[in-house]
């Protein structure tokens, strides 16, 4: 062969002179002792795609996992992400969960408590009404006919009593006619229950009011025995009042602190798997140019094994 030298390729077994390697235009580099070396080739396989390849679905494993943060907005989306992080968003998702109970449940409370006490204070002005009609009857100077007339308006205004207790119900619940137990929200999300708003029954003849459904203001003596339990019902009612007062207080204490509680959770959560859009855009833009190097590349690479069909056509 001249001056020519060939190597055997450790793949296809055939001879490859240099001259011939060089016409196809495959890679060479000179040794330190200024000797070219020629690249082996093989059509059963394929180095080069090969490693591109595994480049390559990196690459599209990657990019995936960027979509994915883009379209749910969050950068743990499942234990694969995070397994420590998605645990701990779980508990607190789920303490989020809670909070929109208790919320909703003090918010119950507070409207059948707030209905209550907007009744008991009607009805105390009603017995102040009461109050004035009786001690009016209750002076013995006053001739039977102007006592007849104060007993009408004390009639009317006693028997409105009844009608404002039969209306101070919230969702079929009402605490001032004997129907309807204690309330006992949920306070918390592990179950408690600290804050009750108890029943109480001041309809006429009740068992927590002095008011009876036959106190009349006429004749005298009966003016006077009315304004006394007038005047105890006013008591009894104003404590009613004040206990109504102090309960809705420390619900709606406790449903504002709930409230907070719940936004401090949503923040946290937040920070632990929201995703930083705008980063994960220029990562999107990133993967997506690498990705397409990488398609070239792979090309490049297929295109390596048909060089051999040239080396029979010299």
């Amino acid at each position: 062969m001249g001056n020519f030298q060939f190597r055997r390729s450790r793949y296809s077994g055939h001879k490859i002179s240099r001259l011939t390697a060089a016409r196809m235009g495959s890679t060479a580099h000179k040794d330190q002792k200024g000797e070219a070396d020629a690249m082996p080739f093989s059509v059963n396989t394929n180095s080069s795609a090969l490693s591109t390849a595994q480049s390559l679905k990196r690459s599209d494993r990657d990019l995936q996992a960027i979509e994915s943060r883009i379209n749910t907005g969050r950068k743990i989306n499942g234990a694969k992400d995070d397994g420590a992080i998605f645990a701990l968003a779980q508990s607190l998702r789920a303490d989020l969960s809670g909070f929109g109970v208790v919320q909703e449940s003090m918010d119950l409370a507070i409207a059948v408590g707030e209905v209550s006490l907007a009744a008991v204070e009607s009805i105390s002005d009603l017995i102040i009404d009461m109050k004035e009609k009786a001690l009016a009857a209750a002076d013995p100077s006053l001739d039977d006919r102007s006592r007849a007339i104060l007993n009408q308006d004390f009639i009317r205004l006693r028997d409105q009593v009844d009608k404002v207790v039969g209306n101070a119900a919230f969702n079929d619940l009402n605490l001032l006619n004997a129907t309807t137990p204690a309330l006992q929200p949920a306070t918390d999300v592990k179950g408690g229950r600290n804050v009750d708003v108890p029943p109480y029954d001041i309809r006429l003849g009740g068992s927590d009011t002095d008011l009876i459904p036959s106190m009349v203001i006429d004749p005298l003596q009966d003016a006077k025995d009315s304004l006394t339990r007038l005047e105890s019902a006013l008591e009894q009612h104003t404590n009613i009042a004040n206990v109504y007062g102090g309960r809705l207080r420390t619900l709606q204490t406790t449903r504002e602190f709930a409230v907070k509680t719940s936004d401090v959770l949503q923040k946290n959560l937040g920070t632990l798997v929201d995703a930083d859009l705008g980063r994960e855009g220029a990562r999107l833009q990133a993967a997506q140019t690498q990705q397409q190097l990488q398609v070239q590349s792979m090309s490049i690479a297929n295109q390596l094994p048909t060089f051999a069909l040239k080396l029979f056509g010299q």
